[in-house]
């Protein structure tokens, strides 16, 4: 099966952009607009990954990616944070650092950079049971 990815950002630009390289790699995308929706529809998709940007609306990226890996029917979607304004030190601040379920991408990333990740965050190089 080919994977199910969350996309999280407040930038429809950035949103499009990342929907159409992952269903031309043949994922399929489902979007959120800040972090409490993509924590509603983490909790009712359970996609294989989420991507998140940190500086939304409301819920913070980092905030929802704690809350998603403390809540246990979400606890082992990874994540890619994915950011202009942060660095992989927040992990450290808001205690995710020691958690392999996390990765960072910092935008703006190429294609290839971003497709390498997904792919080292989902097993079987993308493709899921």
């Amino acid at each position: 099966m080919i994977a199910s990815i969350l996309v999280v950002d407040d930038s429809d630009v950035i949103r499009g952009m990342l929907r159409v390289l992952l269903e031309e790699a043949h994922h399929r995308v489902i979007e959120a607009t800040d972090g409490a929706q993509a924590f509603a529809m983490a909790e009712e998709h359970h996609p294989h990954l989420i991507i998140m940007d940190v500086v939304m609306p409301g819920l913070y990226g980092t905030t929802a990616a704690k809350k998603l890996h403390e809540y246990r029917s979400t606890a082992n979607i990874p994540i890619i944070i994915f950011s202009g304004t942060a660095d992989e030190k927040i992990f450290e601040k808001i205690g995710l650092k020691d958690d392999k379920n996390i990765a960072f991408l910092h935008k703006p990333s190429n294609a290839k950079e971003i497709l390498e990740t997904v792919r080292k965050m989902l097993p079987e190089g993308g493709y899921t049971r």
